[in-house]
């Protein structure tokens, strides 16, 4: 399934719906993302999602991962230190493996290729069917195409469940990911894709009327305001309502509604970049937390507060203090891991 649309459209938050069916019919969900500047790592977008599987797998009962232990020694057999290399973790798992054989450049990736699919049909079952969402498939590299190419062709996976987002306006005729699509789709392969629009103005009246506890009509020459500032971007939307409107929304008391003034809005301005719009927010944090972050983004996307705490020279529990004005205004994200 691809789902494509312009940055802030809501593509991630679409998809993130899907966790919980899957999860209650005991499947696996796993997400990774491709970065802009890490073009140059091969399968970092598709490890780390696998990378966060095999957590959630050595978080399960004994017994559990024991036979996750025994399907991969089956599957891999003299192979597991391809995996290993690639996701560390797997050898919790598996134990340490013995070197593989060296061979020329061709057969070693035609040899990754082909291991790297075994590992990922271990999950693939009818009992516990695998998701994984990959995000802006329009900065994926080469050698993750083709890898991906290899799996949506390879009849002997099932009960695969492969999600891909991007940004269909940076894709052009000639994009390695389109060229790659047109290929998939001329050998027989079914893809399905949504594509996200912007909001009308009938849900984004929907969407402040509920947030204003009012009727969609009470709402409306707010939405219509938001809709000219923001042209239904939902992430202009939200950031509108966040920044913009805080000074001129109040509660009537008497009324026991929320008030607008329209004309105080209008003034306001609003920019239609995101880069502009992000770096709005990150000059209004403490100076110690634009600092803090500035080192963490050379951290990479996803960084945690032991790395930090070494980084910054400082003390978790002094870096988490410092990163909750980041944490509160929606700039970074907590997540959990074992």
């Amino acid at each position: 399934m691809l789902v494509s649309g312009y940055a802030g459209i809501g593509k991630s938050a679409f998809v993130q719906e899907i966790y919980k069916p899957i999860t209650q019919k005991r499947g696996y969900f796993i997400s990774g993302k491709f970065d802009q500047f890490g073009r140059n790592i091969p399968y970092s977008a598709i490890a780390h999602a696998l990378q966060k599987l095999v957590q959630q797998l050595l978080g399960e009962p004994d017994q559990q991962l024991q036979q996750w232990r025994s399907h991969l020694l089956t599957t891999l057999g003299n192979n597991g230190q391809i995996i290993i290399d690639v996701i560390p973790e797997v050898e919790l798992i598996i134990g340490k493996q013995p070197s593989v054989r060296e061979v020329e450049t061709t057969e070693a990736q035609n040899r990754f290729n082909r291991v790297f699919q075994q590992f990922v049909r271990v999950f693939c079952s009818k009992e516990h069917p695998l998701g994984i969402f990959l995000n802006d498939w329009q900065w994926a590299d080469f050698a993750t195409l083709r890898l991906l190419e290899l799996m949506m062709l390879d009849e002997q996976t099932q009960f695969l469940f492969l999600i891909g987002a991007y940004r269909d306006n940076e894709v052009n005729p000639t994009h390695p990911l389109v060229l790659t699509l047109e290929r998939l789709r001329k050998q027989g392969a079914v893809l399905q894709e949504i594509v996200l629009a912007p909001l009308t103005l009938e849900p984004l009246s929907q969407l402040i009327a509920e947030m204003l506890h009012e009727d969609a009509d009470s709402g409306r020459a707010l939405a219509q305001l938001v809709l000219r500032k923001t042209e239904g971007n939902p992430f202009f939307a939200n950031e509108f309502l966040r920044l913009y409107s805080e000074n001129v929304l109040t509660f009537d008391a008497h009324k026991l509604s929320w008030q607008c003034n329209i004309a105080q809005i209008q003034a306001q301005n609003i920019t239609d970049n995101v880069v502009e719009l992000m770096l709005s927010k990150l000059k209004k944090l403490p100076e110690a937390t634009q600092q803090i972050l500035r080192l963490a983004a050379c951290v990479g996307a996803e960084f945690d507060l032991h790395t930090l705490s070494i980084v910054c020279d400082k003390s978790p529990k002094t870096l988490f203090l410092d990163l909750l004005a980041a944490i509160q205004g929606g700039l970074i994200q907590l997540t959990t891991a074992l």
